[in-house]
Formats: C-alpha cells, structure tokens, sequence
C-alpha cells in the first residue's frame, strides 16, 4: 500500500486550520504522531578504515581508485570534492554505548546547533550543551590514547560532491574533533586570499602518521566559471539544506537554552524564582521573584 504523499494538496490551507490555537494543536498532535522518528536522512561519507566509503540506506560503497592494468584494485586515497556548504555549527552526538562507524542506530543524544539537544531527541542528557556533563573534559576516556576526552563529540558536518560530477547528489562528510584543527587551518588559508571554499576543488586526505582515520584538506584547483555557476545554484537545494540543517520529527517540545542571567529593572511583570541580582535593563523573560510589578528582586 502506498503512502501516496503526492496526493496531499498544496497551497493554503482551510481557513479553519489557521487559527493561532489551531496551528499550535496541529503541531502537538503531529509531533505526537511522528515523536522520535528521523525523517528522511541523508547519504554521507564513512572514513572507517582509513578509507573512504559512501554509505545511504543501510548499504555501503568503498570508493575504489582508478584501475591500473597488471595491478589489484586498491581504495582510493584523495577524495577530490567541491565543499558546497557546511552547517555553521559545531554538531554533538552522544552514544551510551560504544559506537560503531556505520552504525545506524540513533545518537542518545545530538545537538545540531552545538547549543541545546535536537527537538527530536526523547531522552537529552542535560538542557544546554555547555552545561552538560557529558560535554565536559574527563566524561570519557579514550580506548585509543588513555587521555581524557569528551563523551560528547564535537564534529563539522560538510556537504561535499565529487569534483568530477557536480551533479552528484550531496553527501555529508563529518570533520571528527581529531582534524578540527586541521580544517581549520585550511579554511582560514582560503579566506585569507579571499578564496571562496565552494570554489575550489578541496583534497580530502588521510593523515599517514595517525594511527586512526584522521583527515587532512589541501587545495587542489579552482572552479571554472561554469562549474562555480553549477555549484553556487545546488548551494539552496533541498538535499543540500537536509544535510546542513536536518529535518526531525519533535519527540517533546524543543528545550529552550537556559535564560541568560537577566539583570536590572523588568519592563514587564515577573514571575518564577529570582536566579540573580538585577544590575541593568532585563531584555526577555524575566525569571525571578517580583517586590513589586515590573521590579525583579534580587537573590
């Protein structure tokens, strides 16, 4: 049986599906329905092995280099991509267990944004990330090294396509907290002569003295103008914006980052328990204690 979502009309809805009330009852309901499902999913690029592979639905592809006559395949190396877009932040995931690359299970917990759980996650482990346990120094240590890491990995989700058909589809490529560093470096050497990162063919190496897969980028050519034409025009795609900012269906309502410690005089009439002494002008929701409407107490 199909589930024929073609067939679900566009354009606006039914008046009676407008109303402020009936937005925010639809919202609940369906995110209900729909609570701790991942919606869509994107392919993406597994360095498992120090190799490269391409991994969508459940299946796995190791990219393979150019075939030498008289010679045995061997993986291929240098991944030349064009780096589309990137998601702005620096993405969390936390596994309870011991992860496994390739792994299609759900993270239990993940922060697209670096600042609070993703909406869809049922059970998030604290409600910022800079405050949670799981992101400090010293919540795990590493099997590899025996020093104190985070349990909570830090990562940069990219949007590559391969240099030679930019009319591939986009693939997420994830820069591990080991080569943070390094795409760093590389993507401050670009702006500094004013080089666009999306115009420019990007080698995606292994780093040969890491005794895990580690990433390395160096530069490989610029775009022509018709390739850059190309690429500049996949940038707002639908497949391209899924891998920079995923599309979840909400288990609860989003958890707001905790309210910044307010101070001074409220505009408006307080309500909640004081966390602080007011020393300024509140800009917000004031979460404290009122002596008087409009005038948060301190303490």
């Amino acid at each position: 049986m199909s589930t024929a979502l073609s067939t679900i009309p566009t354009g606006a809805l039914p008046a009676h599906f407008q109303t402020p009330d009936a937005a925010a009852a639809i919202a609940a309901a369906n995110a209900a329905a729909a609570g701790g499902i991942k919606i869509g999913g994107f392919p993406r690029i597994s360095i498992a092995g120090g190799k490269f592979h391409e991994v969508e639905g459940g299946e796995k592809r190791t990219y393979m280099a150019p075939a030498v006559a008289g010679q045995p395949p061997v993986p291929l190396m240098c991944l030349e991509a064009v780096i589309v877009a990137a998601n702005p932040a620096i993405t969390k995931t936390f596994y309870m267990g011991k992860f496994k690359d390739g792994d299609d299970g759900e993270p239990n917990c993940s922060s697209d944004n670096g600042m609070v759980p993703d909406s869809h996650i049922a059970s998030p482990q604290h409600t910022a990330c800079a405050t949670c346990p799981q992101n400090q120094w010293g919540s795990k240590i590493s099997e590899s090294s025996g020093k104190e890491i985070k349990a909570c990995s830090d990562s940069k989700r990219l949007v590559i396509i391969p240099a030679g058909d930019l009319g591939y589809k986009a693939l997420a490529l994830s820069v591990t907290a080991s080569a943070l560093k390094e795409w760093g470096a590389y993507a401050k050497a670009l702006t500094a002569k004013g080089v666009p990162i999306n115009g420019v063919v990007t080698n995606i190496t292994f780093d040969a003295n890491a005794s895990y897969p580690k990433l390395m980028f160096s530069f490989g050519r610029f775009l022509n103008e018709a390739e850059y034409a190309q690429v500049l025009a996949r940038v707002k795609g639908e497949d391209v914006q899924n891998i920079v900012s995923p599309t979840r269906a909400d288990a609860t309502p989003r958890i707001a980052p905790p309210a910044a410690a307010a101070s001074g005089t409220c505009s408006g009439t307080c309500s909640g328990t004081c966390s602080g002494t007011c020393s300024g002008t509140c800009s917000g929701t004031c979460s404290g204690t009122c002596s008087a409407a409009g005038t948060r107490a301190g303490g």
